[in-house]
């Protein structure tokens, strides 16, 4: 059963530098097991094995918000939606593989408000098969290396299942930490980084 959902966010610490960064196209990791795997920027040709992705994650597991059955994207629509974020310097989208196979997703959308458009919300996933080797850690990293480069981004948040030990024990490790507890009912609590 779902207890409820966590919100993390990270405030920037360090200034902004006045240079664009671009996150390298590719960057190497290794597992703990020490096995090799890249994060990269998706590109459009990726739809179809990111669909295959999202729909072998969405079965496997309640502890995502999208159900299979509400997952209908088209190739197209996956097209588009890669797209999109690609050209939003505000946004990033990212994708860890392995052996030409998506073994991790992570996406930062910013707000659009006025007030609010310093700060947006990440979600990233893990392969069942990969999880507990470090993928989930490495995509945040990138993440985060990302947002502290970027001008506009000032904060960055994040929701899981309170329920998800895994996904708290990799937050905490940033040095993020429980902004907020959620009332009985509510379904989401937010966190901070000091």
């Amino acid at each position: 059963m779902v207890e409820s959902l966590l919100v993390f966010s990270i405030a920037s610490s360090s200034p902004k530098s006045n240079s664009s960064f671009i996150l390298a196209c590719m960057s190497e990791h290794i597992t703990k097991d020490g096995t090799a795997f890249f994060i990269r920027k998706p590109h459009e040709n990726d739809a179809e094995k990111i669909i295959q992705y999202s729909k072998l994650l969405f079965a496997s597991t309640d502890q995502v918000l999208t159900t299979p059955e509400e997952y209908t994207i088209s190739v197209e629509d996956e097209k588009a939606w890669i797209s999109k974020a690609l050209n939003n310097s505000s946004a990033t989208t990212l994708v860890a593989t392995m052996n030409e196979e998506i073994i991790g997703l992570l996406f930062f959308v910013p707000m659009t408000k006025i007030k609010n458009r310093h700060t947006g919300e990440f979600g990233v996933s893990v392969h069942p098969n990969h999880q507990g080797r470090g993928v989930g850690r490495a995509l945040i990293k990138s993440l985060l290396n990302w947002a502290n480069e970027n001008d506009r981004i000032e904060k960055v948040f994040f929701e899981c299942f309170c329920n998800k030990h895994n996904s708290n024990q990799t937050i905490q490790r940033f040095g993020i930490y429980r902004r907020g507890q959620a009332r009985e009912g509510d379904k989401t609590t937010e966190w901070r980084v000091h």
